[in-house]
């Protein structure tokens, strides 16, 4: 079912996140139609257990929406599968697929950040990424799915690069280039099918995009 209204869905895509209850380390469900519940932000979740007096629960559980996708949305989630979102004692909240809701969820929001990194950018005039200590080229990380294109990771900011190096990546180096040079290697990576991260989270997890997408949205 295609998401016509995704403004509706606006705290979930702002804040990247949802919130789910669980219970005995399960999501909690509606009574009426068994389908899971899930809430676009904690005070939400805390409401309608409030509002419906359940007081047995292990705990509301924050869901980061790119660690869902990339770790655990294929045990948790079966084709068929319905989410209930926002449910509340004075709404019914509403009710989707839930794989192809995340799925549009997800498609959203990378062509959210397509545009706001490529905005960024063309602002900043310099783009980061990672190198092999003493060399000057951006490293390019090897799928080990041969299927998948290799990737480029870059971020817009020196401080978002920081976080992923201190994290995965302390025996690279940081450097920077200049907005124009990279727009020249884009040209290059669209030619040798590699992918661009931009901006990804630690654990090298979020939004990878074809260097054409990025050309495209470029204002400067």
């Amino acid at each position: 079912m295609a998401i016509q209204d995704m403004s509706k869905f606006k705290q979930i895509l702002t804040k990247e996140r949802f919130y789910v209850v669980l219970n005995d380390r399960k999501i909690l469900r509606d009574n009426d139609t068994d389908y899971r519940l899930i809430w676009s932000t904690k005070e939400s979740a805390e409401s309608y257990l409030k509002s419906y007096k359940i007081t047995k629960y292990d705990k509301i559980m924050e869901l980061d929406l790119d660690r869902f996708v990339t770790y655990e949305m294929d045990d948790i989630l079966d084709e068929g599968d319905q989410f209930i979102v926002d449910k509340s004692a004075e709404d019914n909240g509403i009710k989707v697929e839930a794989i192809p809701f995340i799925e549009e969820i997800m498609s959203e929001l990378d062509d959210i950040r397509i545009e706001e990194f490529a905005e960024d950018i063309c602002n900043e005039s310099y783009v980061y990424g990672l190198t092999v200590k003493g060399q000057k080229q951006f490293i390019i990380v090897s799928e080990e799915d041969a299927s998948l294109p290799n990737m480029m990771t870059v971020w817009s900011t020196r401080k978002l690069a920081e976080k992923v190096h201190r994290d995965d990546f302390e025996e690279y180096d940081i450097i920077e280039v200049e907005t124009g040079v990279f727009e020249e290697w884009l040209e290059d990576l669209k030619q040798e099918d590699i992918a661009l991260g931009i901006n990804l989270k630690s654990g090298m997890i979020g939004t990878v995009t074809d260097p054409k997408a990025i050309l495209n949205a470029m204002p400067c």
